[in-house]
């Protein structure tokens, strides 16, 4: 009778089965990690879109709203309606806006006073609780949007002006509102942005 002889793998052939195995396993991480890489990647640009479409909203509401309504500031001076480039602090412009939603019917005004501020390469959005400006009413602030290099507003009467209301205009004399105003963001990440906003005027 004979007896059959098994045979197992040899080292070498487990030496060699181990190593495809981990060049496959290599290649399946790699796979794996420029993938992972990858939505993160994109995870951000989805983000940065996010922020930049809701930068344009909040100021596409509120200088489409802007209203021709003065304020008082903390000194009781007359502050126009709307204001820009006039290079005071850190302010890019300043506005009195309709459409203050109210759902908690609060006793106050739908007018509501805001302003945009550039530091620190943020865009930043402000508001006050009162159109007039009290000593103790202090701003609500709300960055919009990082890693801006630079901003820069314009203001169209019948010509384009760099401020508003105008070098040279009468002080005594409400400017109103203009007819429309071209805002330009120059991001870090994404080059220039330009957007033209028409006031209901």
């Amino acid at each position: 009778m004979k007896h059959r002889v098994e045979h197992g793998f040899t080292l070498l052939e487990l030496l060699i089965a181990i190593a495809i195995f981990s060049l496959i396993s290599i290649m399946a991480f790699s796979g794996l990690n420029s993938v992972l890489f990858n939505k993160e990647v994109v995870d951000l640009q989805l983000q940065r879109l996010a922020n930049v479409q809701r930068t344009m909203l909040n100021l596409s509401r509120d200088i489409e709203q802007a209203a021709n309504r003065p304020i008082r500031d903390e000194l009781g001076s007359t502050q126009p309606a709307f204001s820009g480039g006039q290079n005071i602090d850190s302010t890019v412009f300043e506005l009195s806006r309709f459409g203050w939603r109210n759902p908690a019917q609060q006793t106050r005004s739908t007018l509501q006073r805001v302003a945009y501020s550039y530091e620190d390469n943020q865009l930043i959005r402000l508001y006050w609780h009162h159109l007039d400006h009290l000593q103790t009413d202090e701003p609500v602030r709300r960055v919009l949007l990082k890693d801006v290099e630079r901003i820069e507003v314009r203001y169209l009467e019948k010509e384009w002006s760099s401020s508003w209301p105008k070098l040279g205009a009468d002080e005594n004399t409400e400017p109103g509102l203009p007819r429309a105003i071209e805002v330009t963001l120059e991001l870090k990440d994404w080059g220039k942005i330009t957007r033209l906003f028409r006031l209901q005027t």
